[in-house]
């Protein structure tokens, strides 16, 4: 695992999914006609329990100054550090994700406010985290 270290929130526009897993595919094809995907702006994902136990889901682009999506919304990730890994070509296991992070949520550190996160740093490789305490 590696630590991640962000000096700065980031602001994104986010298309939350109406279902987890089953609405992940649709907010994504949502956010992408809003905002292609490119290397020149992070594209993360976010997610967390609700109080009914239901997952909460994210798909969403950093946000470029004066750039407003009416459609989607607006969500604060926090700076701070956090911890993960990289998943290399991640569409070929996508589980791998799940289990990764189901590891990540167990580690003492975890953040109790945060998320999980995924950033899509480029089209075939994911990095994904948790926020740890401050």
């Amino acid at each position: 695992m590696e630590d991640y270290i962000f000096e700065n929130d980031i602001v994104l526009a986010c298309k939350r999914a109406s279902k987890f897993p089953e609405g992940v595919e649709e907010a994504f094809q949502v956010l992408h006609a809003n905002i292609p995907f490119s290397t020149d702006r992070k594209f993360m994902s976010l997610s967390w329990m609700n109080e009914s136990g239901d997952i909460v889901y994210l798909a969403g682009a950093e946000l470029i100054d004066g750039e407003s999506f009416p459609d989607l919304e607006i969500f604060h990730f926090k700076k701070g550090k956090y911890r993960g890994t990289v998943i290399e070509d991640f569409m070929k296991d996508i589980p791998q994700m799940g289990k990764l992070f189901q590891e990540l949520c167990r580690d003492p550190q975890l953040d109790p406010e945060g998320y999980c996160v995924e950033w899509y740093f480029n089209e075939s490789d994911v990095k994904c985290f948790v926020r740890l305490k401050d």
